[in-house]
């Protein structure tokens, strides 16, 4: 199997791979394979120029999301919370772009703390991952992906934790039709994106609702919660009456919840709306105060107060 060793070596055009250590590009060397979806191969590298860490996205010459990320990172440079694009590239027969990723996965922080995060730090994290959502619709994009893999928390050269969104497969211009694609039916997609519907800004909310869920340990939609029922079913009994599946302390998630939906009725988004109604969850509280964490920068482990 042909592999890449240092500067450019060959790739194989069929089974792709690069091996550790090698330097591509000139620039970028491979720290090790990050995994394959839905036909694009990523790899965690370093930028030798400036020492940043970067994400390797390889894909076959005649892939048509190519444009669309370029579309997508040139469109959307300099929103916070939004990787910038480092370079592209060609590396036999193959097209790669290299994109800013660093920090932790958000799900790992979860699976990680066993415990349910803050109601502070619950909203915080909500409003920053609204907020950068509303910069990338207001730029014509939808993520449709957000879910805790999707999300990378890193400490600045500050001291704070940013929140920063990353896999922008999916990534679309607004109100682009409707896709069977099955990773749509995973817990964090609401009930219309489930049953096929085209994505909207309303939906992209709503994983972040169910995001802010999990983070308080409300996991209706999980595959081993009511095993009895199927994915589509949980959605509808969700749908029905949200405050059943909620605690005392969440309850406010279920009243952002319905709003997006008769906003969908309506179709009439209003994303002032749903910050103000976050705001309420706990009155005069400033979400935009920094979240809370315990970080251990030799082992990298990040925990969320």
């Amino acid at each position: 199997m042909a592999t890449a060793q240092t500067k450019e070596t060959p790739l194989a055009t069929t089974t792709f791979t690069i091996l550790n250590g090698s330097v591509v590009n000139e620039r970028f060397k491979v720290r090790h394979f990050a995994g394959e979806w839905n036909g694009e191969k990523c790899f965690y590298a370093t930028d030798l120029i400036d020492n940043e860490e970067v994400m390797l996205k390889v894909f076959c010459s005649n892939d048509t999301r190519i444009e669309a990320h370029l579309q997508f990172f040139t469109e959307c440079a300099g929103i916070k919370g939004i990787p910038n694009l480092v370079s592209r590239f060609t590396l036999l027969d193959h097209e790669v772009l290299a994109h800013h990723h660093k920090g932790v996965r958000f799900g790992r922080i979860l699976d990680a703390g066993f415990f349910k995060i803050t109601m502070h730090n619950t909203i915080r994290l909500g409003t920053r991952l609204l907020r950068i959502l509303h910069a990338m619709h207001m730029k014509g994009f939808v993520h449709r992906d957000v879910k805790p893999l999707s999300v990378m928390c890193h400490i600045d050269d500050s001291g704070e934790l940013q929140v920063g969104l990353s896999y922008f497969a999916h990534t679309e211009r607004i109100d682009s039709p409707p896709t069977s694609n099955p990773s749509y039916q995973g817990p964090y997609q609401s009930l219309h994106v489930t049953r096929g519907g085209a994505y909207s800004r309303v939906d992209e909310y709503i994983s972040v609702i169910i995001l802010m869920m999990a983070s308080q340990m409300v996991r209706p939609f999980d595959y081993n919660v009511n095993n009895h029922l199927s994915h589509s079913r949980k959605k509808e009994v969700f749908h029905e009456n949200p405050y059943d599946s909620l605690t005392e302390d969440t309850m406010w998630l279920g009243d952002m919840y319905l709003m997006l939906e008769e906003m969908r009725t309506s179709n009439s988004f209003r994303h002032l709306e749903i910050v103000c109604a976050m705001s309420r969850a706990l009155p005069g509280f400033d979400a935009n105060t920094p979240i809370t964490y315990h970080y251990d920068q030799h082992n990298g482990h990040l925990l969320i107060d």
